[in-house]
Protein backbone atom coordinates (compact mmCIF):
# COMPACT_ATOMS: atom_id res chain seq x y z
CA UNK A 1 0.00 0.00 0.00
CA UNK A 2 2.83 2.11 1.04
CA UNK A 3 4.40 1.85 -2.66
CA UNK A 4 1.42 1.99 -4.42
CA UNK A 5 0.80 5.85 -2.32
CA UNK A 6 4.29 6.79 -3.08
CA UNK A 7 4.22 6.01 -6.59
CA UNK A 8 0.72 7.79 -7.17
CA UNK A 9 2.72 10.74 -5.18
CA UNK A 10 5.55 10.55 -7.47
CA UNK A 11 3.20 11.00 -10.46
CA UNK A 12 1.04 13.38 -9.02
CA UNK A 13 4.44 15.43 -8.59
CA UNK A 14 5.58 14.83 -11.89
CA UNK A 15 2.38 16.10 -13.49
CA UNK A 16 2.05 19.34 -11.31
CA UNK A 17 5.28 20.17 -12.30
CA UNK A 18 5.03 20.10 -15.92
CA UNK A 19 1.66 21.75 -15.57
CA UNK A 20 3.54 24.32 -13.86
CA UNK A 21 6.07 24.94 -16.68
CA UNK A 22 3.65 25.30 -19.28
CA UNK A 23 2.39 28.02 -17.96
CA UNK A 24 5.83 29.99 -18.11
CA UNK A 25 7.85 29.40 -20.85
CA UNK A 26 10.91 30.80 -22.27
CA UNK A 27 11.68 29.95 -25.81
CA UNK A 28 15.32 30.12 -24.95
CA UNK A 29 15.15 27.56 -21.48
CA UNK A 30 13.33 24.59 -22.63
CA UNK A 31 14.50 22.52 -19.41
CA UNK A 32 12.49 25.33 -17.41
CA UNK A 33 9.66 23.70 -19.33
CA UNK A 34 10.67 20.11 -19.67
CA UNK A 35 13.40 17.97 -17.49
CA UNK A 36 13.78 15.64 -19.93
CA UNK A 37 15.46 18.06 -22.56
CA UNK A 38 18.18 19.16 -19.36
CA UNK A 39 19.98 15.94 -20.14
CA UNK A 40 23.01 15.76 -23.05
CA UNK A 41 20.97 12.96 -25.77
CA UNK A 42 24.60 11.79 -26.39
CA UNK A 43 25.23 10.83 -23.13
CA UNK A 44 21.98 8.74 -22.21
CA UNK A 45 23.18 7.01 -26.21
CA UNK A 46 25.23 7.75 -28.79
CA UNK A 47 23.27 5.82 -31.81
CA UNK A 48 20.04 7.80 -32.56
CA UNK A 49 17.04 5.23 -33.46
CA UNK A 50 15.10 8.45 -35.06
CA UNK A 51 16.16 12.21 -35.83
CA UNK A 52 12.82 14.54 -36.11
CA UNK A 53 13.38 18.34 -37.20
CA UNK A 54 10.39 20.75 -36.98
CA UNK A 55 10.67 24.02 -38.34
CA UNK A 56 8.13 27.10 -38.19
CA UNK A 57 8.21 29.74 -40.69
CA UNK A 58 7.06 33.09 -38.26
CA UNK A 59 7.32 35.64 -40.92
CA UNK A 60 4.33 38.15 -42.16
CA UNK A 61 3.15 36.41 -44.85
CA UNK A 62 1.86 33.06 -42.99
CA UNK A 63 0.57 35.23 -39.65
CA UNK A 64 -1.54 37.33 -39.61
CA UNK A 65 -1.52 40.95 -38.54
CA UNK A 66 -0.50 42.21 -34.74
CA UNK A 67 -3.97 41.77 -32.47
CA UNK A 68 -5.47 40.11 -35.81
CA UNK A 69 -6.81 36.45 -36.73
CA UNK A 70 -7.64 34.81 -39.38
CA UNK A 71 -9.15 31.28 -40.54
CA UNK A 72 -6.26 28.90 -41.90
CA UNK A 73 -5.35 25.84 -42.51
CA UNK A 74 -3.46 23.56 -40.09
CA UNK A 75 -2.18 24.30 -37.06
CA UNK A 76 1.65 25.27 -36.74
CA UNK A 77 1.87 24.64 -33.02
CA UNK A 78 -0.60 21.67 -33.38
CA UNK A 79 1.79 20.04 -36.51
CA UNK A 80 4.30 20.80 -34.58
CA UNK A 81 3.96 18.94 -31.37
CA UNK A 82 2.47 15.80 -33.27
CA UNK A 83 5.13 15.57 -35.16
CA UNK A 84 8.29 15.95 -32.33
CA UNK A 85 6.46 13.47 -30.53
CA UNK A 86 5.75 11.06 -33.39
CA UNK A 87 8.17 8.26 -31.98
CA UNK A 88 7.31 8.83 -28.37
CA UNK A 89 6.11 5.22 -27.36
CA UNK A 90 9.19 3.75 -29.63
CA UNK A 91 12.40 2.50 -27.95
CA UNK A 92 15.60 4.02 -28.62
CA UNK A 93 17.22 7.53 -28.59
CA UNK A 94 14.72 9.24 -30.42
CA UNK A 95 15.99 13.26 -31.22
CA UNK A 96 13.98 15.83 -31.55
CA UNK A 97 15.15 19.79 -32.94
CA UNK A 98 12.67 22.42 -33.13
CA UNK A 99 13.26 26.00 -34.23
CA UNK A 100 11.82 28.86 -36.43
CA UNK A 101 13.07 31.14 -39.47
CA UNK A 102 12.20 34.26 -41.09
CA UNK A 103 14.01 36.06 -44.13
CA UNK A 104 18.03 35.06 -42.91
CA UNK A 105 19.98 31.90 -42.38
CA UNK A 106 21.68 33.81 -39.36
CA UNK A 107 18.28 33.95 -37.57
CA UNK A 108 17.20 30.59 -37.14
CA UNK A 109 16.38 29.88 -33.65
CA UNK A 110 16.84 26.41 -32.21
CA UNK A 111 14.56 26.51 -29.25
CA UNK A 112 15.23 22.60 -28.77
CA UNK A 113 18.19 20.94 -30.48
CA UNK A 114 18.61 17.28 -30.55
CA UNK A 115 16.64 16.40 -27.42
CA UNK A 116 16.18 12.55 -26.60
CA UNK A 117 12.78 12.34 -25.68
CA UNK A 118 11.78 10.72 -22.10
CA UNK A 119 12.03 6.92 -22.52
CA UNK A 120 8.26 5.51 -22.14
CA UNK A 121 7.77 3.24 -19.02
CA UNK A 122 4.78 0.94 -17.72
CA UNK A 123 1.75 0.12 -20.00
CA UNK A 124 -0.15 1.55 -22.38
CA UNK A 125 -2.07 4.04 -19.86
CA UNK A 126 0.84 5.12 -18.42
CA UNK A 127 2.74 5.56 -21.70
CA UNK A 128 -0.13 7.75 -22.89
CA UNK A 129 0.47 9.95 -19.76
CA UNK A 130 4.27 10.32 -20.09
CA UNK A 131 3.41 11.34 -23.66
CA UNK A 132 0.48 13.88 -22.32
CA UNK A 133 2.83 15.22 -19.91
CA UNK A 134 5.52 16.05 -23.03
CA UNK A 135 2.45 17.40 -25.40
CA UNK A 136 1.70 19.71 -22.28
CA UNK A 137 5.17 20.89 -22.03
CA UNK A 138 6.34 20.38 -25.82
CA UNK A 139 2.97 23.08 -26.59
CA UNK A 140 4.39 25.82 -24.39
CA UNK A 141 7.73 25.38 -25.82
CA UNK A 142 6.22 25.62 -29.51
CA UNK A 143 3.88 28.32 -28.82
CA UNK A 144 6.02 30.69 -26.93
CA UNK A 145 8.22 30.15 -29.96
CA UNK A 146 5.84 30.81 -32.77
CA UNK A 147 4.85 34.17 -31.09
CA UNK A 148 8.45 35.71 -31.45
CA UNK A 149 8.72 38.63 -33.73
CA UNK A 150 11.19 37.47 -36.96
CA UNK A 151 14.47 38.62 -36.89
CA UNK A 152 14.93 39.24 -40.83
CA UNK A 153 12.54 40.74 -43.27
CA UNK A 154 11.66 38.41 -46.23
CA UNK A 155 11.11 34.34 -46.01
CA UNK A 156 14.32 32.15 -46.81
CA UNK A 157 12.51 28.51 -47.10
CA UNK A 158 15.83 26.86 -48.68
CA UNK A 159 18.22 28.73 -45.75
CA UNK A 160 15.56 26.60 -43.28
CA UNK A 161 15.78 23.47 -45.36
CA UNK A 162 19.63 23.32 -45.28
CA UNK A 163 19.55 24.05 -41.49
CA UNK A 164 17.44 21.51 -41.07
CA UNK A 165 19.69 19.09 -43.04
CA UNK A 166 22.77 20.12 -40.91
CA UNK A 167 20.74 19.74 -37.52
CA UNK A 168 20.62 15.85 -38.61
CA UNK A 169 24.43 15.79 -38.38
CA UNK A 170 25.25 13.33 -40.45
CA UNK A 171 23.70 10.29 -42.29
CA UNK A 172 20.52 10.02 -41.98
CA UNK A 173 18.77 6.74 -40.82
CA UNK A 174 15.60 4.92 -41.53
CA UNK A 175 13.18 6.77 -39.04
CA UNK A 176 14.51 10.57 -39.49
CA UNK A 177 11.98 13.15 -40.59
CA UNK A 178 12.57 17.19 -41.58
CA UNK A 179 8.96 18.62 -40.95
CA UNK A 180 8.89 22.61 -42.27
CA UNK A 181 5.73 24.50 -41.73
CA UNK A 182 5.37 27.38 -44.09
CA UNK A 183 3.44 28.71 -46.76
CA UNK A 184 6.81 28.29 -48.97
CA UNK A 185 6.45 31.63 -50.47
CA UNK A 186 10.40 32.54 -50.69
CA UNK A 187 11.15 35.56 -51.86
CA UNK A 188 14.84 35.59 -50.12
CA UNK A 189 18.08 33.62 -50.18
CA UNK A 190 18.65 31.71 -53.29
CA UNK A 191 14.84 31.25 -54.08
CA UNK A 192 13.09 33.88 -54.91
CA UNK A 193 9.96 32.61 -56.52
CA UNK A 194 8.75 36.24 -58.15
CA UNK A 195 12.21 35.62 -60.26
CA UNK A 196 11.47 31.41 -61.19
CA UNK A 197 8.14 32.88 -62.28
CA UNK A 198 9.05 35.49 -64.08
CA UNK A 199 12.18 33.66 -65.69
CA UNK A 200 11.11 29.77 -65.92
CA UNK A 201 13.88 28.68 -63.57
CA UNK A 202 13.73 25.11 -62.58
CA UNK A 203 13.86 24.27 -59.37
CA UNK A 204 17.06 21.93 -60.32
CA UNK A 205 19.02 25.24 -61.57
CA UNK A 206 17.11 27.06 -58.09
CA UNK A 207 19.18 23.83 -55.85
CA UNK A 208 22.62 24.14 -57.87
CA UNK A 209 22.69 28.25 -57.17
CA UNK A 210 22.10 27.80 -53.22
CA UNK A 211 25.07 28.65 -51.18
CA UNK A 212 23.43 26.07 -48.31
CA UNK A 213 24.35 23.41 -51.12
CA UNK A 214 25.96 21.51 -48.67
CA UNK A 215 23.34 21.28 -45.90
CA UNK A 216 20.39 20.77 -48.13
CA UNK A 217 22.22 17.75 -49.98
CA UNK A 218 22.26 16.10 -46.27
CA UNK A 219 18.48 16.11 -46.73
CA UNK A 220 19.04 12.83 -49.99
CA UNK A 221 16.50 10.27 -48.42
CA UNK A 222 15.04 12.22 -45.68
CA UNK A 223 11.31 12.18 -45.44
CA UNK A 224 10.64 15.52 -45.38
CA UNK A 225 7.03 17.03 -45.32
CA UNK A 226 5.54 20.61 -46.16
CA UNK A 227 2.40 22.05 -44.15
CA UNK A 228 0.88 25.07 -44.81
CA UNK A 229 2.09 25.31 -48.64
CA UNK A 230 0.38 28.35 -50.26
CA UNK A 231 -1.57 29.07 -47.54
CA UNK A 232 -0.83 33.00 -47.20
CA UNK A 233 -2.20 35.02 -44.17
CA UNK A 234 -2.10 38.42 -46.62
CA UNK A 235 -5.09 39.47 -47.82
CA UNK A 236 -6.42 38.80 -50.42
CA UNK A 237 -5.32 35.16 -50.41
CA UNK A 238 -3.79 33.18 -53.14
CA UNK A 239 -6.33 31.80 -55.80
CA UNK A 240 -6.90 28.53 -56.05
CA UNK A 241 -4.70 28.19 -59.26
CA UNK A 242 -1.87 30.27 -57.55
CA UNK A 243 -2.22 27.49 -54.75
CA UNK A 244 -1.94 24.93 -57.16
CA UNK A 245 1.46 26.46 -58.78
CA UNK A 246 2.94 26.73 -55.05
CA UNK A 247 2.50 23.01 -54.39
CA UNK A 248 3.61 21.72 -57.87
CA UNK A 249 6.80 23.68 -57.64
CA UNK A 250 7.23 22.89 -54.13
CA UNK A 251 6.70 18.78 -55.08
CA UNK A 252 9.41 19.61 -57.87
CA UNK A 253 12.14 20.92 -55.36
CA UNK A 254 11.39 17.48 -53.54
CA UNK A 255 12.47 16.04 -56.69
CA UNK A 256 15.31 18.21 -56.79
CA UNK A 257 16.36 17.39 -53.08
CA UNK A 258 16.27 13.82 -53.75
CA UNK A 259 14.28 13.30 -50.62
CA UNK A 260 11.86 10.21 -49.81
CA UNK A 261 9.08 9.71 -51.51
CA UNK A 262 8.92 13.53 -53.15
CA UNK A 263 5.44 13.13 -54.69
CA UNK A 264 4.04 13.36 -51.10
CA UNK A 265 6.30 15.85 -50.15
CA UNK A 266 3.84 18.47 -50.11
CA UNK A 267 0.72 17.61 -47.28
CA UNK A 268 -2.70 18.47 -48.59
CA UNK A 269 -4.32 20.86 -46.14
CA UNK A 270 -5.90 20.20 -43.06
CA UNK A 271 -8.54 21.31 -41.09
CA UNK A 272 -9.12 25.33 -40.26
CA UNK A 273 -8.40 26.69 -37.45
CA UNK A 274 -7.78 30.17 -36.28
CA UNK A 275 -4.89 31.84 -36.24
CA UNK A 276 -3.83 35.30 -34.26
CA UNK A 277 -0.54 37.51 -33.82
CA UNK A 278 0.37 39.32 -31.04
CA UNK A 279 3.48 40.96 -32.53
CA UNK A 280 5.01 43.26 -35.29
CA UNK A 281 6.04 41.35 -37.78
CA UNK A 282 8.14 42.99 -41.07
CA UNK A 283 5.78 43.19 -44.27
CA UNK A 284 7.23 40.52 -46.63
CA UNK A 285 7.59 41.20 -50.12
CA UNK A 286 4.46 39.79 -52.27
CA UNK A 287 5.41 37.50 -54.63
CA UNK A 288 4.58 38.72 -58.27
CA UNK A 289 2.25 36.40 -60.18
CA UNK A 290 1.56 36.35 -63.91
CA UNK A 291 -0.96 38.99 -64.48
CA UNK A 292 -3.47 39.07 -67.58
CA UNK A 293 -4.01 42.86 -68.51
CA UNK A 294 -7.59 43.22 -70.06
CA UNK A 295 -7.02 44.32 -73.48
CA UNK A 296 -3.96 42.47 -74.10
CA UNK A 297 -3.28 41.12 -77.26
CA UNK A 298 -0.56 38.59 -76.52
CA UNK A 299 0.62 36.57 -73.45
CA UNK A 300 4.45 35.99 -73.21
CA UNK A 301 5.45 32.95 -71.64
CA UNK A 302 9.21 31.59 -70.90
CA UNK A 303 9.39 28.08 -72.58
CA UNK A 304 11.45 27.06 -69.32
CA UNK A 305 9.34 27.34 -67.67
CA UNK A 306 7.08 24.71 -68.99
CA UNK A 307 9.43 22.17 -70.59
CA UNK A 308 12.79 20.74 -69.22
CA UNK A 309 15.86 21.75 -71.62
CA UNK A 310 15.28 20.01 -75.17
CA UNK A 311 11.67 18.72 -74.20
CA UNK A 312 8.24 18.85 -75.41
CA UNK A 313 6.61 17.46 -72.89
CA UNK A 314 4.36 20.05 -70.20
CA UNK A 315 5.57 19.64 -66.97
CA UNK A 316 3.78 19.89 -64.30
CA UNK A 317 4.61 23.05 -62.90
CA UNK A 318 4.11 24.36 -66.45
CA UNK A 319 0.58 23.23 -66.44
CA UNK A 320 0.19 24.84 -62.85
CA UNK A 321 1.54 27.89 -64.31
CA UNK A 322 -1.16 28.05 -67.53
CA UNK A 323 -3.78 27.01 -64.96
CA UNK A 324 -3.11 31.01 -63.64
CA UNK A 325 -3.17 32.15 -67.05
CA UNK A 326 -6.41 29.81 -67.91
CA UNK A 327 -8.10 31.03 -64.49
CA UNK A 328 -7.70 34.81 -65.25
CA UNK A 329 -8.88 34.61 -68.82
CA UNK A 330 -11.94 33.09 -67.99
CA UNK A 331 -12.51 35.66 -65.69
CA UNK A 332 -12.52 37.87 -68.02
CA UNK A 333 -14.40 35.94 -70.89
CA UNK A 334 -11.23 36.13 -73.28
CA UNK A 335 -10.77 33.49 -75.84
CA UNK A 336 -7.14 32.09 -77.55
CA UNK A 337 -6.92 32.28 -81.42
CA UNK A 338 -3.13 31.07 -81.72
CA UNK A 339 -0.39 29.38 -79.72
CA UNK A 340 3.37 30.65 -81.24
CA UNK A 341 6.10 28.34 -80.27
CA UNK A 342 10.01 30.28 -80.24
CA UNK A 343 13.30 28.36 -79.43
CA UNK A 344 17.14 30.21 -79.21
CA UNK A 345 19.55 30.28 -82.29
CA UNK A 346 21.59 26.57 -80.42
CA UNK A 347 21.55 24.04 -83.04
CA UNK A 348 20.40 23.50 -85.81
CA UNK A 349 17.11 25.36 -88.02
CA UNK A 350 15.38 22.55 -88.63
CA UNK A 351 15.58 20.82 -85.59
CA UNK A 352 14.37 24.01 -83.70
CA UNK A 353 11.44 24.75 -86.12
CA UNK A 354 10.32 21.16 -85.53
CA UNK A 355 10.72 21.60 -81.38
CA UNK A 356 9.37 24.92 -81.71
CA UNK A 357 5.95 23.09 -83.23
CA UNK A 358 5.83 20.35 -80.40
CA UNK A 359 6.01 22.98 -77.98
CA UNK A 360 3.27 24.80 -79.35
CA UNK A 361 1.03 21.87 -79.90
CA UNK A 362 1.31 20.64 -76.50
CA UNK A 363 0.32 24.32 -74.78
CA UNK A 364 -2.51 23.83 -77.68
CA UNK A 365 -3.47 20.49 -75.62
CA UNK A 366 -3.63 22.11 -72.81
CA UNK A 367 -5.95 24.96 -73.33
CA UNK A 368 -8.34 22.58 -75.15
CA UNK A 369 -8.34 20.15 -72.08
CA UNK A 370 -9.35 23.51 -70.15
CA UNK A 371 -12.15 24.75 -72.43
CA UNK A 372 -10.19 26.60 -75.19
CA UNK A 373 -10.81 24.97 -78.60
CA UNK A 374 -10.36 26.18 -82.11
CA UNK A 375 -6.76 27.51 -81.26
CA UNK A 376 -3.98 26.86 -83.74
CA UNK A 377 -0.55 25.62 -83.24
CA UNK A 378 2.37 27.35 -84.96
CA UNK A 379 6.22 27.16 -84.41
CA UNK A 380 8.65 29.59 -85.80
CA UNK A 381 12.14 28.09 -84.23
CA UNK A 382 14.64 30.76 -83.73
CA UNK A 383 13.06 32.84 -86.59
CA UNK A 384 12.01 35.47 -84.59
CA UNK A 385 14.19 36.39 -81.57
CA UNK A 386 12.95 38.54 -78.41
CA UNK A 387 16.98 39.67 -77.92
CA UNK A 388 20.02 40.70 -80.13
CA UNK A 389 22.49 39.74 -80.26
CA UNK A 390 22.60 36.13 -78.93
CA UNK A 391 26.55 35.63 -79.09
CA UNK A 392 29.29 37.23 -78.20
CA UNK A 393 31.87 38.03 -80.79
CA UNK A 394 34.14 35.29 -79.77
CA UNK A 395 31.17 33.17 -80.78
CA UNK A 396 29.74 32.00 -77.09
CA UNK A 397 26.24 31.78 -76.50
CA UNK A 398 24.76 34.68 -74.42
CA UNK A 399 22.36 32.88 -72.00
CA UNK A 400 20.77 35.77 -70.83
CA UNK A 401 19.60 36.69 -74.23
CA UNK A 402 18.96 33.45 -75.37
CA UNK A 403 16.84 32.84 -72.38
CA UNK A 404 14.38 35.51 -73.79
CA UNK A 405 13.92 33.89 -76.92
CA UNK A 406 12.72 30.64 -75.64
CA UNK A 407 9.10 31.14 -75.24
CA UNK A 408 5.83 30.94 -76.49
CA UNK A 409 3.50 33.60 -77.47
CA UNK A 410 -0.20 33.20 -76.48
CA UNK A 411 -2.79 35.14 -78.82
CA UNK A 412 -5.84 36.24 -77.65
CA UNK A 413 -9.07 36.94 -79.03
CA UNK A 414 -12.10 38.82 -77.85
Amino acid sequence: MLSRAAGFLAALVTVLSCVACAMVVSPHDPGAACAWTTAPAAAQQPAASSDTVVLVDITASFWPGTGKQLRMADDPASIAVSSLLRDFPTGGTRLVSFGTFDGSSATIDWTLAREALPTPTGDGTEIQAEEDNAATCLTGVVKSAVAAAPGAPGTDVMAALAAAGQQLQGTPVSGDQVVLITDGLSNTGCLNLSKVISQGTPASAVLASCPERSGLALLRGVSLRLFGIGSQAAQPPLSTAEQAWVGTYWTEMCGALAVASPASCVTPAGTDTMRGSTVARPADPAIVWPFVPKGASTVPVPADLLFAFDSAQLSAVGQAYLGILVQQLKAQGRTITEVVGHTDAVGTASYNLWLSQQRAGAVREYLAKQGFTGVTAVGVGEADPACSPQYTAAGAPIESCMSLDRRVQIILGG
